[in-house]
C-alpha cells in the first residue's frame, strides 16, 4: 500500500529508522514506509492509496471560559479550512484520512468560522485516524456513521535501546506549569517523593517557572536525546489533563520508570494500571507516590508489568498489525 503523509512540517520524503528526532509521526511514517509533503504542497500529493492528513494545531484567542486574551491575528490553519482542501486530496488519491493532532477539542477554541470549517473538512475524509478510545467515541458522535480507529501512538526504538541508564532517586514531571500540561499538580505530587524533580523546557514554560528552587528544567533536546536522559529516572508525574497522544507515558514504561498519571490517556492506562488516576484526582496521586516510595516491591511489579504491557500492546509488530486490521475492516 502507497501511503503518504501531509503535515505542518517542512521536510518532504520519507524517514529512515536511524532518524534522531524520532517523535510519534516520525515512527508512524517510518513504519508505514510513507512519503511525507508539507501541508501547503497539497496539489502535488498524487496516486496514493491513502493521504493521512495532519492540521496544524492553529492559534487559539480565548481562554476556558471564552474570554478572548489578545488581539486577533490571522490564525495559519484558517488557510485550510476555507476551501475544499480535503476534497482536493480525494480527487487526487484514492482515500484520505484525517490523523488527530492534540486533544479532540482543540477545536473548539477556533473562532466560529473556523470550527465550522473544520468541522466540514473532517466530514469530507474517508476516516479518522484518533489517538485514544474516548477520542474515537468524540468523532464517531460527531460523524455517526464515518469510520473511526484508534491510530497507537508508536516507537521506533532502534537509536535507543542500548541506553537504558542507571535509574537514580529522581523524579521527571511530564509538562510545565500551563493548564495544558497541569504541571503544578505533578509537581506537588512529585514532590512526595522526596528527591530532585525535572520537569522539560517547552513552549509551555512560564515566565518564572525557572524560580523554583525544587524544579530543575532539562534544555530542550531532541527525541534520542530525551530517551536517553529520560532512561535514568526512577519515577515520573503527568497528571496532564488534556487526553492527546501519551508519548510520556509510552517512553516511560519503555523503560520501566513508574509513571502517575490519567487514565483517560491510553498508553498510560494500559502500561500503569495500578497507577492510574481520574483526571484531577490529585489526592489519589498522592497515595500512590507515597506507595511507591515506600514499597519497593510495589515498585519493582508496576516497572516490569509496564515493560510487559509496552512490548505486548505497543510494540511495532503489534502497532502495524492493529493498524492494517482496523483500516481493512
Amino acid at each position: 500500500m502507497k501511503i503518504a503523509f501531509t503535515s505542518e512540517l517542512p521536510n518532504r520524503g520519507k524517514v529512515g529508522r536511524e532518524h534522531h528526532n524520532m517523535r510519534t509521526e516520525f515512527a508512524w511514517m517510518c513504519k508505514l514506509d510513507a512519503e511525507h509533503y508539507p501541508i501547503d504542497a497539497g496539489a502535488s500529493i498524487q496516486n496514493y492509496d491513502l493521504v493521512i492528513v495532519i492540521l496544524p494545531k492553529g492559534l487559539v484567542f480565548k481562554n476556558a471560559v471564552g474570554v478572548r486574551m489578545h488581539e486577533d491575528q490571522q490564525n495559519p490553519i484558517s488557510d485550510f479550512l476555507t476551501y475544499d482542501f480535503i476534497k482536493m486530496l480525494k480527487s487526487n488519491n484514492k482515500k484520505v484520512a484525517y490523523m488527530q493532532e492534540g486533544p479532540c477539542w482543540l477545536f473548539n477554541d477556533y473562532d466560529i468560522k473556523e470550527q465550522i470549517g473544520f468541522y466540514n473538512q473532517l466530514s469530507q475524509t474517508d476516516m479518522i485516524l484518533a489517538h485514544n478510545k474516548s477520542d474515537v467515541k468524540f468523532y464517531k458522535g460527531l460523524f455517526p456513521g464515518k469510520k473511526v480507529f484508534d491510530m497507537r501512538t508508536l516507537m521506533i526504538t532502534d537509536n535507543v535501546e542500548d541506553m537504558n541508564g542507571p535509574k537514580l532517586d529522581k523524579t521527571i514531571i511530564g509538562g510545565n506549569f500551563a493548564r495544558w500540561y497541569g504541571g503544578f499538580q505533578s509537581f506537588t505530587v512529585a514532590s512526595h517523593f522526596r528527591n530532585q524533580v525535572y520537569t522539560q523546557t517547552s513552549h509551555a514554560m512560564m515566565q518564572d517557572e525557572a524560580r523554583i528552587q525544587e524544579l530543575e528544567h532539562l534544555p530542550r533536546m531532541n527525541w534520542t536525546e530525551w530517551m536517553r536522559t529520560l532512561s535514568t529516572f526512577k519515577y515520573a508525574v503527568h497528571l496532564m489533563p488534556t487526553v492527546a497522544a501519551g508519548t510520556f507515558s509510552l517512553n516511560c514504561a519503555y523503560w520501566g520508570i513508574p509513571c502517575i498519571g490519567n487514565q483517560k490517556v491510553d498508553t498510560q492506562r494500559i502500561c500503569f494500571p495500578d497507577l492510574s488516576v481520574e483526571n484531577d484526582d490529585v489526592e489519589k496521586a498522592v497515595e500512590l507516590a507515597v506507595k511507591l516510595r515506600d514499597e519497593e516491591n510495589f515498585r519493582n511489579d508496576v516497572s516490569e508489568k509496564a515493560k510487559e504491557f509496552y512490548k505486548k500492546e505497543y510494540s511495532e509488530d503489534v502497532w502495524f498489525k492493529n493498524f492494517m486490521r482496523n483500516y481493512e475492516q
